[in-house]
Formats: C-alpha cells, structure tokens, sequence
C-alpha cells in the first residue's frame, strides 16, 4: 500500500482495520508513505503500528520532487509484490507510472468525492485522476464518490469500480459501556459523541452553534468531541463563547473509540463532504444511531428514520431539534440501535470488504487460487 501521509484521516485508519483481515481473505501489505515523518503527518503511524502493519516513509517532498519515481520503483521492486494499491491522490498520481516501470500491477483508490476547488488543485486532483485511469483498477468507496468523479472527470471507465470500506464488527459491537473517568462525564446522563479530525468541512462548529438549544430541552446533555487537528483551537474558543465549557468535552484522540461509542447516547457526523464515513460504519455496529448530515454519501450509510437521522449540512436548528428528540425517547434510540447493528452486519463486515478487495487484486494481478486451495497475494 502507498500513502500521501499517515495524517488523521479515514483512509488512515481504514488500513489498521483492513490489516486485521486481510490474511484471512488471502493477502498480506505493508504501507509505503510519501510524505516525510514528523508532526501532524504521522499522526495515525502509532495507530497502524498497534495493528503489525509494517510501515516505511520515502520522505518525497512534492510531486514534482525528482528523487520521487526513483524511490518508488526501488521500493516497489525491493517489496515482491503483486500489487501495488496507491491510496490518495498524491499516491495515485506517482504510483502508476511507477508500477509500470517496476513491472507491478496497480490499483489506485480515491476515499473523497470531488468537489469545486481552487485551480491549483484541482489541476492536482486532475493529474490523479489521468494517472490512476491507465491502472489496472480504480476504487472508489461509495457510489456517490464514483458519481461526483464521473460528473468531474467524464466515465464512468471500464476500470472503475465501487468497493465499499469496513469495520472491525468483532471490536465494533454493541452493549453497554461506562465512560472512561478522565473524561469527568457523569454516569446516566445523555452523550453526543462527535468523532473525526478537527477540521472545517466536518461541521463540528455547527453542532457547537447549535448545543445550547439541546441544553436547555436536556440540561444534563453533554457533547463528546474526540479527534484532533486544525480547527481545534478555534472549537474550543467557540465552545467558551457560546458558555459551554461545562458541557462540552473535548477528548482529544483516543484509541477506544468503540468503548466511546458504547457509552453514548447517539453519534453525530455534521459533515459538508463525505464519501463514506468511516464513523457512521463504526457507530452502525455498536448499535448506536446517529444525526448526520443528507450529503455525498453519507445516504448510503444512514438509513434515515431506521437507523439515524439525517439533517441538512449547516442547519443548526435541524441538528438541535433531531438530538432534542432522540435523546428524549429512549425507546426509539434502542430500536434505531438495533437497526444499525442489522445494517452494519449485512453491508459493513471487514472480512467481506477484504474478500472484495482481493477479488480486485486478483483482477490486476491474475492471481489464481494455490493448488492446496488457498489465497496468496502480496502488496505494497
């Protein structure tokens, strides 16, 4: 596998998860990064390193860098593999020409939809985009990922196809949980958990703006935000200025999410843009519901008044108004519960989402089936 960077971000962490399943489904990987180490750019590596995922940076600086197709190739020859799957944009961009020199079959997967940007880069997203069509196969997470890119970029192409992410169901379960007790959250009360990097585009602002309607229909309510980034700062002085420093609790990244999720009442994703959120898989399989926002796809996680409920990307009040009846019947979060937990089992189980990508593998490499019967492919 090759990486932008290990930053924190869904694709980030969907390799921790693919690595606990792939030998099972009959693959192995270790992860290439392209960024240099250090800082935000590594902030995931501790959580692949938990997971035995063997992890390398090549310290490329730019893609116009000229060190950058040297190392590549070197590593990709150096690896043994039979595939090479390029995650990302700067990856995909770099990795298909240098598969093909390296003699390499590669995949190429994109976790975003595409949407307007500046013209630096969008010409940057567009350089992708041409690369990763002349790969052996490209990946997008979710049907409205596929749909945006076709719309932007013409297709779709014959080697285009959707292959939707998992999640862990075995870590990721339902059942009670009590809040970790640095969190200083007191037991019983309603929690609205908030789990993703602090960034604009995740509309965290947004449910702060609109908390203090939640509070006075449910005083005791507290808001979980877990996560980092660059927003963070600017969350916690808003949270100040609204007065809800004694309400709301930012806890920062975190290795125990499920637990987390466990102990709370429901989860919410205000996002603007998603492809396919990481999260709302997650908290589908811990048998929470959720408030999130009718964008991208988000739709296609979130079945809206089954499992969640699903609210336009910056409508404080939509958000206020959905939270304010979940929490306020119990008896419909558990049903919703259960039915994210149905959801989650029959469309999000890791195991079937490795057996996919295999299969995707197997289509790039013609790797067949060993003569006892199993499934061996290496990537890089």
């Amino acid at each position: 596998m090759v990486i932008d960077s290990l930053s924190l971000g869904g694709a980030e962490r969907v390799l921790a998860t693919l690595s606990r399943v792939a030998p099972d489904a009959g693959f192995h990987f270790d992860v290439q990064v392209l960024s240099l180490p250090g800082s935000h750019r590594s902030a995931m590596e501790p959580v692949l390193e938990a997971a035995g995922v063997p992890t390398d940076y090549l310290s490329i600086r730019r893609l116009a860098d000229p060190r950058a197709l040297p190392r590549l190739v070197r590593a990709i020859r150096d690896s043994d593999c039979d595939v090479v799957h390029a995650h990302l944009e700067y990856a995909a961009t770099l990795v298909p020409v240098a598969a093909r020199i390296a003699g390499r079959p590669c995949v190429c997967t994109f976790h975003h939809v595409a949407v307007s940007l500046s013209r630096k880069e969008a010409l940057k997203e567009r350089l992708a985009v041409l690369a990763a069509n002349r790969s052996a196969g490209v990946v997008f997470v979710s049907r409205a990922s596929l749909e945006s890119f076709a719309r932007t970029y013409g297709g779709p192409r014959k080697n285009w196809s959707v292959v939707e992410n998992g999640v862990d169901l075995e870590a990721f379960t339902p059942g009670p949980a009590a809040m970790p007790s640095e969190l200083a959250i007191p037991p019983g009360v309603p929690v609205v958990t908030v789990v993703g990097a602090l960034r604009w585009r995740k509309g965290h602002h947004v449910t702060l703006a609109a908390w203090p309607t939640v509070r006075r229909s449910i005083p005791d309510a507290r808001l979980l935000i877990v996560g980092d980034g660059p927003e963070a700062g600017r969350l916690r002085e808003q949270t100040s200025a609204l007065g809800l420093d004694d309400s709301v609790v930012f806890a920062g990244m975190r290795t125990d999410v499920a637990r987390l999720m466990r102990a709370s009442s429901l989860l919410a994703l205000p996002s603007q843009h998603e492809a396919l959120p990481t999260t709302l898989m997650e908290a589908a399989a811990c048998g929470r519901p959720v408030i999130a926002t009718d964008v991208d796809g988000i739709p296609e996680v979130v079945a809206d008044g089954e499992t969640g409920t699903l609210v336009p990307f910056g409508d404080e009040a939509a958000f206020a108004s959905a939270a304010i009846a979940l929490l306020a019947d119990e008896q419909r979060l558990q049903a919703m519960g259960v039915s994210a937990r149905r959801l989650a089992e029959e469309r999000f189980d890791a195991g079937r989402w490795a057996d996919r990508l295999f299969e995707v593998y197997a289509r790039a490499a013609d790797v067949a089936r060993s003569p006892a019967g199993g499934r061996e492919c290496a990537l890089r």
